[in-house]
């Protein structure tokens, strides 16, 4: 019986794995957006990967803040996205 509860616990850890899934937050540089209507491009674009939970994107700052499950998506896929909508993306060395 002893031997058995390690097991269990060791079975209920990696069951209950994906429920520790990562939530990043990640703050990227977006250059390309100068008008009133881009940052809704860009959230539209980032905010359409599988895995993204929120975008914030800023005309002003010329940035957006990525909030996504880092067990789905990735900052590559995200940043592709957004340069499939014709703004480049890259993350920022400050906060992230």
């Amino acid at each position: 019986m002893k031997l058995q509860m390690p097991a269990f616990a060791l079975i209920g850890l990696l069951v209950a794995a994906p429920l520790f899934a990562a939530e990043q937050t990640v703050k990227f540089a977006v250059p390309g957006m100068y008008c009133a209507s881009c940052p809704f491009i860009v959230e539209s674009a980032m905010g359409g990967v599988d895995g993204v939970i929120s975008v914030t994107a800023d005309s002003d700052t010329r940035t957006a803040l990525v909030v996504f499950d880092d067990e789905i998506a990735t900052v590559d896929d995200i940043a592709a996205a957004s340069a499939s909508a014709g703004y480049e993306a890259t993350v920022t060395d400050g906060e992230s």
